[in-house]
């Protein structure tokens, strides 16, 4: 997945953060990743279920990275 199409997801998770959409990304190897926004803060809010971890991302850019980095097999550096 192209690094601008994550951005547009995590913008219409923004746009419509009170709706409290779940979007859910795999990777290559069945890892799964979800993505919320927080409704009060417009915090992103990233799990990776396989691991139980979680990110917290201020910004569409920080969040895109990781995500990116996360579909393509590398191990995400942001508040791990």
């Amino acid at each position: 997945m192209k690094l601008e199409s994550i951005r547009i997801f995590l913008s219409t998770l923004l746009e419509y953060r009170g709706v409290r959409i779940t979007q859910t990304f795999n990777s290559a190897d069945g890892k799964t990743l979800t993505v919320k926004c927080e409704p009060s803060t417009g915090e992103f809010v990233i799990r990776d279920m396989s691991k139980e971890i979680t990110w917290e991302c201020q910004t569409i850019e920080e969040a895109s990275s990781l995500i990116v980095g996360y579909l393509h097999l590398e191990t995400p550096k942001v508040n791990a």
